[in-house]
């Protein structure tokens, strides 16, 4: 069996969670950011989709979702963090 790579994610609450990614060094190289948001949409509560989820890692936020993870410099065992973006508005 090869190596599993994983990434940390902390939520804001103090939550951590491991998510697989893929099973090798070339998956890893076209990891997406859109499919690291749906791996940690699965393990959401489902008032939570991908398009709620705000990722960021080392002062950068993770956007374009065909952004691929490699681009950020992330790699196995990196940690993200992750806010979930509520809906509301101002309170006139």
């Amino acid at each position: 069996m090869g190596k599993i790579y994983q990434v940390m994610v902390h939520g804001l609450r103090g939550e951590k969670m491991i998510i697989d990614l893929c099973n090798t060094e070339e998956q890893m190289q076209s990891m997406t950011v859109l499919q690291l948001k749906e791996k940690i949409a699965q393990r959401l509560p489902d008032t939570a989709g991908e398009e709620a989820l705000r990722l960021i890692f080392t002062d950068k936020m993770l956007d374009g979702d065909s952004s691929l993870l490699s681009e950020y410099g992330i790699q196995h065992m990196s940690v993200i963090q992750m806010v979930v973006r509520v809906p509301g508005g101002l309170i006139a």
